[in-house]
């Protein structure tokens, strides 16, 4: 991201996650004062946004899907009683990620912003976290079907941003007439 790009996202704020563009903004080079000036953010408040660690952690996300799967068939100790039939025999990634997107407690996680989606390790690790685990092919159904939520999210996010610097060109345009 240039220095431009991040003024001009930082002037449609208001329309995606206000942490992570101060994040990105400062990170591109943008000052602390500039940031305060383009978004009217308290210098305290962008101190403490840069002060704050971004993304979701792992232990955030293994607990989320600890209760997202609970109804999961898992594995059994030596194979008793039989265990029905995993998630994956009967759903496909895209499934899933289409139950994740609905589900307001992983929207919150917020795995897909506007700048990035996850690494597959953070999902993997978390995914592995499970205890007791689903079936392997779930879990790899499970992995496939986050990522896909995260870069849906993101491409989510990333309209938002640009309807908003959109917006914003609308009425400085506007605004640069009504001078005149």
């Amino acid at each position: 991201m240039t220095t431009e790009e991040a003024e001009a996202a930082l002037q449609a704020w208001a329309t995606v996650e206000r942490d992570e563009l101060v994040h990105a903004a400062h990170q591109a080079g943008v000052s602390k004062n500039r940031i305060y000036v383009l978004t009217g953010i308290a210098r305290t408040t962008i101190d403490r946004i840069l002060e704050a660690p971004m993304g979701t952690t792992q232990q955030a996300l293994a607990a989320y899907l600890t209760g997202f799967t609970a109804t999961w068939p898992k594995p059994q100790p030596w194979g008793w009683p039989p265990a029905s039939p995993g998630v994956a025999s009967q759903y496909t990634a895209p499934d899933v990620a289409q139950w994740l997107l609905k589900d307001a407690e992983f929207r919150a996680l917020k795995l897909g912003t506007w700048l990035s989606t996850p690494d597959g390790q953070l999902v993997a690790a978390a995914v592995e976290a499970l205890a007791p685990p689903p079936y392997g092919q779930d879990a790899e159904l499970l992995i496939t079907a986050l990522q896909l939520a995260a870069q849906q999210q993101q491409v989510e996010a990333r309209q938002k941003i640009l309807a908003g610097v959109a917006v914003g060109g609308v009425l400085a345009l506007a605004f640069g007439r009504a001078g005149k």
